[in-house]
């Protein structure tokens, strides 16, 4: 009988290792593990550019070194799965039956676009205003004491805006949630979340031929107000063998909003590969 997979869980920007808590501890039949990105968490930024190559190649060095035993599936959210999606180009021979990573879980793992949630101008102006907060803050952090005082300011607002239900939740997010949510993400240095914010608003799908020798499952919020449905249409006709769960009223923070949904998908995902690999 072939042995489960363990889980490599890669959160997106803003958050941490700790992001996957609930989703690990349904799945806790699982061995698994979650890191904190750079730039993230306790994981410093070090000297290089931050870059999703970059990340992409720490998530290979977390591969190919990681305690975990045996074959790994990799489950990433936003950011995360855009690691997965540029590890899968660069690093090809890590995916397959055969080979380190046996499947891949994609949850929001799209280009973000914040016009998404309200359309014509106040939907770029809402854009214009999230992607230039973490900048305002990077400029004026080491600007004197009104720098600061404007940094600061420029912060408090992130952690205030990305608590509302919108634009980043759907229905049933609870307030522990969101609070959990705008706590980390106003931890993130300003550098990170200026940069990542540009970087993901840029982003463009990748080759992905060595994901279609995987098992993928393409998770995606029915009330995801900032993932690109361009990019997700566009995920799905790349890769026709993926399965797609869409839970109805969640936004797109699904590892904190419906994390017993979510897992229950992963679940389904696990059973079916598990068949499929005996």
């Amino acid at each position: 009988m072939t042995a489960k997979p363990s889980l490599l869980f890669v959160h997106g920007l803003g958050a941490d290792g700790t992001y996957w808590g609930e989703v690990r501890s349904v799945l806790a039949w699982y061995e698994s593990y979650a890191y904190d990105q750079r730039g993230h968490g306790q994981t410093p930024l070090g000297n290089e550019e931050l870059t999703l190559d970059r990340l992409a190649g720490d998530l290979g060095a977390v591969v190919r070194n990681s305690p975990l035993p045996g074959s790994v599936v990799l489950v990433g959210h936003s950011a995360g799965g855009a690691a997965i999606l540029r590890l899968a180009a660069l690093e090809p021979t890590l995916f397959g039956s055969e080979s380190e990573i046996v499947g891949v879980v994609l949850v929001s793992a799209s280009r973000l676009d914040l016009r998404c949630s309200v359309s014509g101008y106040p939907g770029r102006l809402l854009e214009r205003a999230l992607l230039s907060l973490p900048s305002v803050a990077l400029r004026n952090e080491r600007g004197g004491y009104f720098g600061r005082l404007v940094a600061r300011g420029a912060m408090k607002a992130i952690r205030v805006i990305s608590a509302w239900q919108w634009p980043l939740y759907g229905a049933d997010a609870s307030r522990g949630a969101r609070h959990k949510f705008s706590t980390m993400l106003s931890s993130t240095p300003p550098y990170t979340l200026s940069v990542m914010l540009g970087l993901l608003s840029r982003f463009s799908l990748p080759d992905l031929a060595a994901l279609r020798r995987v098992p993928v499952l393409i998770a995606a919020g029915g009330r995801d107000r900032i993932a690109s449905r361009k990019y997700m249409r566009l995920l799905s006709e790349e890769l026709p063998a993926a399965r797609l769960a869409v839970i109805p009223r969640a936004g797109h923070l699904l590892p904190l909003e419906c994390p017993e949904e979510l897992s229950g998908e992963i679940q389904k995902f696990l059973d079916t590969l598990s068949r499929e690999r005996k």
